[in-house]
């Protein structure tokens, strides 16, 4: 498939009425045809059975979707060497959390390589690139809440100063479900964390919007939120 073929397509499925929605909440600078998310994803997953180098090697990155589609394409790639390495140049195109965490989700090739993924996080982590950073917690929240990795992941959260809204609530979801799988280590660490505040309620928050959580859990943990202006 080559540009104006994926174009044509695009254009074939625009849903007015959804591309104002999605406007609204993706907030990307790029342009939008206003395709839904599941015929973006078997676009991309068609793509990806064919001559998929081909296909990356020529895109033409001028809306939100082909880049979505492109960055689908990468995810789906079954090499997770490959993967990671075309990931790695791929991560600078993205400019909303739509893109980011649609692609991380899709990239379950990188659990055949998880070493070599976590290294690619702590890299990421330390990038002046607010979308590697988010990229990568979230990659951690998809891949990596396993006991053996928590003091890791807790650390990572402690070490990021970032004050990047988009960044802040990928920490406060990852706590949020270390805490669902991890109930005791996670409120140990959060008794102890020096996060800021408004990282900190947000996580309390969406672990009491959890239905995986108790009620009582819920009651006990809304106790430990902290009071200030900004959270």
């Amino acid at each position: 498939m080559n540009n104006n073929e994926l174009l044509t397509i695009l254009y074939e499925n625009k849903d007015e009425k959804y591309k104002n929605f999605n406007d609204k909440i993706i907030n990307t600078k790029m342009p939008t045809i206003g395709v839904r998310t599941p015929i973006l994803k078997k676009i991309a997953k068609n793509i990806s059975k064919g001559d998929y180098d081909k296909f990356l090697c020529n895109i033409n990155n001028v809306y939100y979707e082909d880049v979505l589609i492109e960055g689908l394409v990468i995810s789906y790639i079954k090499d997770p060497k490959k993967l990671i390495n075309k990931l790695d140049i791929f991560l600078d195109k993205i400019d909303n959390w739509a893109i980011c965490d649609m692609v991380c989700a899709s990239c379950k090739s990188l659990v055949k390589i998880k070493d070599e993924c976590f290294l690619f996080i702590k890299k990421n982590i330390l990038s002046n690139n607010i979308w590697r950073v988010r990229f990568s917690f979230v990659l951690l929240l998809n891949y990596f809440i396993q006991e053996n990795y928590l003091e890791e992941i807790f650390k990572m959260i402690d070490q990021d100063k970032n004050d990047e809204y988009y960044v802040m609530m990928a920490k406060a979801w990852l706590i949020s479900e270390c805490y669902v799988k991890h109930k005791t280590e996670t409120l140990k660490y959060l008794k102890n964390t020096k996060i800021d505040n408004v990282t900190y309620n947000k996580a309390i928050s969406k672990i009491c919007d959890s239905y995986r959580v108790s009620e009582i859990d819920k009651i006990n943990i809304k106790m430990m939120k902290k009071i200030s202006k900004n959270a």
